[in-house]
């Protein structure tokens, strides 16, 4: 999102760049872009609904700082014949890194005053890779972790998009000095060498865009190579426009009313992709190439001298106002949208929404006069000197990185101890701890575990079933084992599934260690033991479980004559990629590889869905109580779980129902027995699931299945 000036292009809605003598002026259709991008950004995190498609105002804002840096850094290789790195960098960072800095180290200051240590780590680790520009990455690599994808937004979130850039802004400098010292080198003309570079750089990275939204949609969205074209667009239409100022006679003029039209019909395409294109479309891929062709539209005509052209609409003062201050206006406007309802203690209503964009434009202006342009043109301390800018970057980012490696500390420290308190607690099992207060039978009350949380929501997280030698990988496993595999008296359990599945071996890993059965998991995330495709249609997910499956078969097919019973559980998932006759079809057509062989398929009914995280609300809760971020009944379930169906049409299956140990007739408590329930949305802790063992096993033992089969 950068600032730099550029020459206007003649009015006549040429697209070449008239040489420009003298400082060179900001090109007001420029300015309005910049305005639209960053409304149509803040617009869309603050009404998500009313602007849908308001997301790739990002898409905008690559094309410009492509055509705004390639042009001086074109300009400054075809009169030198070289591009002075350390200056140009400099620039960039008294340009960009006071407002990022004073925007992360407040929201450091914010997590540390608002937000329960439930978050610090996330938003910690996330505003120091913000600090040091790799955010994109550390989003890219959670966007496909399954244990991360259901992580909050951080307060730093949006600054992916600045990693973007400033990566772009240390890369694109050396792409075209290696241009230049091609030319050089094989005696060639020195401008068209570079864009034939940029063009081979920007072509390259649309084709990987292209493929990788199909492939992998999750981890192209925050890839730097899969935008890195965006900026390739701006800056081969700059790259043209200076090669049509050097030959004014062979530039093409358009006439200004086509000028007009393209100028009014890239803006209008701009809106239209804010008011219709759908979070649901891959992107960027294919679909990013409507907001990037409409911006180089726009800056390729100008201000076209037709009447007929927006110019009228482009010179607004609001517009071009909001167009100078849309970089401070960018930062500042996602932490409030974070922070507010933290503090506030509920979602955020119209007012709250509309003081956040009043404030936003406030503190946007004041970081543009006081902060921005103080820094970028003062002199104080000698600033502009390349050196000290550095040392002072670096001085800025090693402050604010100690200073959120502080806060992970400290949040460590305090789930370390949490963790340590739920471990002695679990193993005294006081009275009516966890699921025993459910239970059939006279109400079970304990007084002693009012008021109790364990474990609390700074250790919540780490309340999972990953065991030692069950992580998730491509193939079948056979180190996740757990009890005496030769001993013939007890039955081969076999736990398959996705991140459901392994919820619920807690309960079956106590009683192999109890002696009572021998015990295997088969368990990947986001992978179910069926034949559909993953649930929400990611193409990569998909071939990665279908790998998964192809080994899980052969697995089966060599262990069938040892294995006493299968359990198999699976996410009722929200928006699933297939309908719910193919789901269970799919389900049915894996189990019964196995019924028919005569091993019983216990399925898991999936537990209750919140709409949002429980543990966001247990650490904002003054005192813990029964009823403290309760579900409605009737709200939980607002998924089809295809297992209900599947174990009716599947013979040698069946549907174990623990729904009366989440809830019970009107709600589903968020803690039970003192024992905080779920570790996420959808994932029941594993302490809680662990006190539900007693009631696996009964279940079992009533249907006869703790017996090993006749061989």
């Amino acid at each position: 999102m950068s600032a730099t000036p550029h020459p206007p292009t003649p009015s006549g809605g040429s697209t070449a760049a008239a040489p420009s003598r003298g400082p060179r002026p900001l090109r007001p259709e420029i300015q309005a872009l910049r305005a639209g991008a960053a409304l149509l950004v803040v617009l869309y995190h603050l009404w998500p609904g009313r602007l849908p498609g308001g997301f790739m105002g990002v898409d905008v804002f690559f094309v410009i700082s492509g055509f705004l840096i390639t042009s001086h850094l074109a300009r400054e290789a075809t009169a030198t014949g070289r591009v002075r790195l350390g200056r140009f960098w400099a620039r960039r960072a008294r340009r960009l890194l006071p407002a990022a800095y004073l925007v992360l180290a407040t929201s450091a200051i914010a997590v540390f005053v608002w937000m329960p240590k439930l978050s610090w780590a996330q938003n910690f680790r996330e505003i120091m890779s913000s600090a040091l520009y790799f955010q994109n990455w550390r989003l890219a690599a959670d966007a496909v972790d399954y244990l991360a994808a259901e992580n909050a937004p951080s307060v730093a979130q949006h600054y992916w998009t600045l990693s973007v850039e400033e990566q772009f802004y240390v890369a694109w400098p050396l792409l075209v000095l290696a241009a230049v010292l091609l030319a050089a080198r094989l005696r060639l003309r020195q401008l068209p060498t570079v864009t034939l570079v940029v063009a081979v750089a920007t072509v390259v990275s649309f084709g990987y865009s292209w493929w990788l939204t199909y492939d992998n949609v999750s981890y192209a969205y925050f890839s730097t190579f899969t935008r890195a074209w965006e900026f390739g667009a701006g800056a081969l239409l700059a790259l043209l426009t200076l090669r049509a100022s050097e030959n004014p006679r062979r530039a093409a003029v358009l006439p200004p009313l086509v000028g007009a039209a393209l100028s009014w019909a890239g803006l209008l395409v701009l809106l239209g992709c804010g008011l219709f294109l759908k979070g649901t479309i891959p992107f960027p891929g294919l679909a990013a190439l409507l907001p990037v062709l409409a911006t180089v539209a726009v800056i390729a005509v100008g201000m076209p001298a037709s009447r007929f052209s927006p110019r009228r609409l482009i010179e607004l003062r609001f517009v071009q106002w909001t167009g100078d201050i849309s970089y401070p206006l960018y930062l500042w406007h996602w932490p409030p949208i974070v922070l507010l309802p933290v503090v506030l203690g509920h979602d955020l209503g119209f007012a709250p929404r509309v003081a956040i964009l009043v404030a936003t434009f406030a503190a946007a202006a004041a970081t543009k006069r006081f902060v921005e342009d103080p820094v970028r043109t003062g002199r104080r301390l000698g600033i502009q000197r390349s050196t000290v800018t550095f040392a002072f970057t670096a001085v800025g980012a090693a402050a604010i990185a100690m200073a959120c490696l502080g806060g992970i500390r400290s949040a460590d420290a305090a789930a370390d101890r949490a963790q340590k308190l739920t471990a002695q607690v679990a193993s005294d099992a006081p009275r009516c701890f966890g699921a025993a207060s459910m239970a059939p039978g006279p109400a079970c009350d304990n007084p002693e575990l009012d008021g109790l949380l364990v474990p609390d929501t700074t250790a919540i997280k780490r309340d999972n079933a990953n065991y030692p030698g069950c992580e998730s990988t491509n193939q079948a496993k056979d180190s996740c084992t757990f009890g005496d595999e030769d001993d013939p008296s007890i039955p081969h359990v076999l736990v398959i599934g996705d991140s459901h599945a392994r919820a619920v071996l807690p309960p079956f890993v106590k009683m192999a260690q109890e002696g009572k059965i021998f015990l295997t998991a088969q368990v990947k995330g986001g992978c179910t033991w069926s034949t559909n495709p993953h649930p929400n249609g990611d193409r990569a997910i998909s071939e990665d479980c279908y790998q998964w499956r192809d080994s899980i078969k052969t697995w089966l097919a060599d262990h069938a004559d040892d294995i006493d019973l299968i359990v198999t559980g699976a996410l009722a998932h929200p928006r699933p990629a297939t309908g719910h006759e193919q789901q269970v079809a799919g389900f049915a057509e894996s189990w019964r590889t196995m019924t028919e062989r005569g091993i019983p398929v216990v399925a898991i009914r999936d537990n209750p869905y919140q709409p949002a995280d429980t543990n966001d609300c247990l650490a904002r809760q003054a005192e813990i109580t029964d009823a403290s971020c309760a579900l409605p009944r009737d709200k939980a379930f607002p998924n089809y779980d295809p297992l209900i169906a599947a174990t009716k049409q599947v013979k040698g299956s069946r549907l174990y129902d623990f729904t009366s140990f989440y809830c019970t007739d009107t709600s589903c408590p968020a803690v039970i027995g003192g024992v905080n329930v779920y570790r996420d949305r959808s994932h029941i802790s594993k302490t809680y699931i662990t006190t539900m063992t007693p009631y696996f096993e009964a279940r079992l033992e009533k249907d006869g299945l703790l017996r090993p089969r006749k061989r």
